[in-house]
Parts: C-alpha cells; structure tokens; sequence
C-alpha cells in the first residue's frame, strides 16, 4: 500500500493495543462535524466510536514519514 502522505510503499503489519484498561475509547469526527460551532454543533455533532481493545489490528507503517496506517473496526 502506498503512503497517503508521501507515496512511498508502506510495510505491512499489525497494532496491538496493551495495557489498555476499562473505560478507554477513541472516536472519529468528520472535519465537516468539527465545523459546526454554537449549541447546534454541541447537540448535534456525530461521532463514530472505535474499538479500542487488546485484539491485534492489520496495519501499514511509512518508514519515511513514520506514520502508522491501521484497519479497526467502528462501534457503529
């Protein structure tokens, strides 16, 4: 896979999450979501939650630019 950023060819591998406890998640937010402002973007603003387990998840890392590429799941 090529690197989103600098087109360099990626090396395959996986992520694992460790020492992750109870409680811990992360979400996505659109830009578009994130340029809602006022009490409408406070209410109405979506999100997608991720999981955020101890599994392995595949992934691509760029060796140039050092960015980490990874394939999860969402909740949703």
């Amino acid at each position: 896979m090529k690197c989103l950023d600098c087109g360099m060819e990626m090396e395959q591998g996986t992520v694992v999450g460790i020492g992750q406890g109870g409680g811990h998640w992360y979400e996505f937010t659109s830009n578009e979501e994130k340029r809602k402002t006022g009490i409408k973007g406070f209410f109405t603003k979506k999100t997608v939650s991720v999981e955020a387990t101890v599994l392995d998840y595949p992934a691509w890392h760029c060796p140039k630019c050092r960015k980490v590429l990874m394939w999860i799941d969402s909740k949703e």
